[in-house]
């Protein structure tokens, strides 16, 4: 491995669901999808409040959108766009990065 930072494992996220890493407004939100991650800032773009819940969780609907418990803003897990609440048209900010040796490596 060269560069990059290591915000966690990947087993520490269970499928379906997303986790933050770091602290508040500088974490980063990786949901997993099977041996796939998507991560972004922890950053709503709508009021520029946390997506993530206090402890740590990100809310991840079954239908693979995450929620923003501020004010339900829902994005693509995937893409990051919004398809719901009051930031429509706006996206979330990708977070590259890649797993290595069940390391989730932000680039």
């Amino acid at each position: 491995m060269s560069g990059g930072q290591v915000l966690g494992r990947l087993d520490e996220i269970e499928d379906g669901k997303g986790k933050r890493f770091g602290e508040g407004a500088d974490g980063v939100i990786v949901i997993r999808r099977g041996d796939q991650v998507y991560a972004w800032t922890n950053i709503c773009p709508h009021a520029g409040l946390p997506l993530s819940l206090p402890d740590g969780r990100a809310l991840v609907h079954r239908d693979g959108h995450l929620i923003c418990p501020v004010h339900g803003a829902s994005f693509d897990v995937e893409t990051g766009a919004c398809n719901g609440g009051p930031a429509a048209g706006d996206s979330l900010t990708a977070v590259a990065v890649e797993i290595v040796n069940g390391e989730i490596i932000a680039r």
